[in-house]
């Protein structure tokens, strides 16, 4: 057995063996959580790493606490010094976040309000963890953490330890126009950015959850491409308001937005026409989990129009008639309009395969069981209705830094085509 100790003050990772699991073993010193986030008389601490522990085995991630003068306190802070501990088998090429959470002690399984409430808590510690520290898609911060055999990044965006910016304080740059647009039912911030070197012939992109990307540093990934897109149109979903973002409310429209959603398809591709009408080739559009079911439906719903990048789709999802993506492939729904004056398609009764063939690339996570699941049933849906879909494996979860990578590979890839 040998061991890589490649952050001592917090992380080490033990191989054992070429083909088995790593086993990373934690170690927090007490003294780097934040007086504001300390455990409480009745708490624990649970290590949250995603996709390897979960709300559903709660003592599975459950650090034991090791008092001042417990042998082996040899930590950071010295002999002895009280500290939270726990060993976990990680696969093998995995990344993914990782953050500390005080949950009530003796916890089994987490209901949603009862997990919500706990990831509100969530921490990362304070000091030099030698993890680079990233705000994920919800605004909170976690840690980068890969294995010592994960493959090496192509975009390493990100914030900086400490940092977070809201997508709103891009507006600071002279080539990005925010605005706020009614796209379906309602009004949201909506940024729409020219890459410099961006051909004018090249195609849009759509980013659903756009202030998140942004956030994450998309458009700097973006402008470091070889050939960039002639046009970036990063869409965000909260209800535009004076009381700031009301994160019930953007759930619920969020929602509305990405699953399947007809007219919020419809009036994006008229923003894109009217963004860019001398654009002659398909527009990509990108999106993850949600965003990535809206990412398929929309190249189902306008295969002429759209190809798309879906990251981790929820193609467990159905629409309110109970259909699932796949049942999209058979025939164009009875109100499809190029989103300009409510008029038709002419070729809006027609099989969809007749017209242009819908065109997307799948990517998730193998510690993501529920969207790994569905991925392999819309395969073979997919194929039994003459799609052919690739879907690519990443070692990790339902993970933010998964998809701020496969975001700007992935696009380059298609616009190398």
């Amino acid at each position: 057995m040998s061991e890589n100790r490649q952050v001592p003050a917090l992380c080490t990772w033990i191989e054992n063996g070429p083909d088995e699991s790593w086993t990373l073993q934690v170690d927090l010193p007490a003294s780097s959580i934040p007086a504001e986030a300390a455990p409480e008389d009745g708490q624990e601490i649970f290590v949250d790493l995603n996709g390897v522990t979960n709300r559903r085995n709660v003592p599975g991630g459950i650090m034991v606490r090791r008092p001042a003068g417990d042998e082996g306190g040899d930590s950071v802070d010295g002999a002895g010094a009280t500290r939270y501990s726990i060993e976990l088998a990680v696969p093998r090429g995995y990344r993914g976040a990782l953050r500390f959470l005080p949950v009530p002690r003796g916890l089994q399984v987490a209901d949603r309000p009862t997990w919500l409430d706990v990831l509100a808590k969530g921490f990362v510690p304070t000091g030099d963890h030698g993890l680079r520290t990233v705000t994920d898609m919800r605004r909170k911060q976690v840690l980068e953490l890969a294995a010592p055999d994960a493959r090496p990044l192509n975009w390493t965006g990100g914030s900086r330890a400490g940092a977070g910016t809201s997508g709103r304080e891009e507006e600071g740059r002279s080539d990005v126009d925010e605005q706020v647009i009614t796209l379906g039912s309602s009004p949201r911030w909506t940024w729409i950015h020219r890459p410099q070197r961006g051909p004018a012939s090249a195609p849009v992109l759509v980013v659903f959850d756009g202030e998140r990307f942004i956030r994450g540093g998309l458009l700097t990934g973006i402008d470091e491409l070889v050939s960039p897109p002639s046009a970036v149109i990063a869409i965000d979903h909260a209800p535009v308001g004076d009381d700031g973002p009301d994160e019930d409310a953007a759930v619920g429209q969020r929602a509305d937005d990405l699953v399947m959603n007809p007219r919020f398809c419809d009036d994006v591709l008229a923003l894109v026409r009217q963004t860019a009408p001398e654009v002659p080739v398909r527009t990509i559009v990108a999106g993850a989990s949600y965003g990535g079911l809206a990412a398929a439906f929309f190249s189902l719903r306008h295969p002429e129009a759209f190809r798309g990048i879906c990251l981790s789709p929820s193609f467990w999802e159905s629409d309110d008639q109970g259909s699932r993506i796949w049942d999209l492939t058979q025939s164009g729904s009875d109100d499809r309009s190029d989103g300009t004056d409510g008029e038709s398609e002419s070729h809006e009764s027609e099989p969809l395969e007749a017209v242009a063939h819908p065109t997307f690339c799948v990517d998730h996570g193998t510690l993501e069981t529920v969207i790994a699941d569905s991925v392999a049933e819309a395969t073979e849906e997919f194929a039994a209705r003459g799609i052919d879909i690739v879907s690519r494996p990443f070692v990790g979860g339902h993970e933010y830094l998964w998809w701020r990578e496969l975001m700007l590979v992935r696009l380059a890839e298609v616009l190398a085509e």
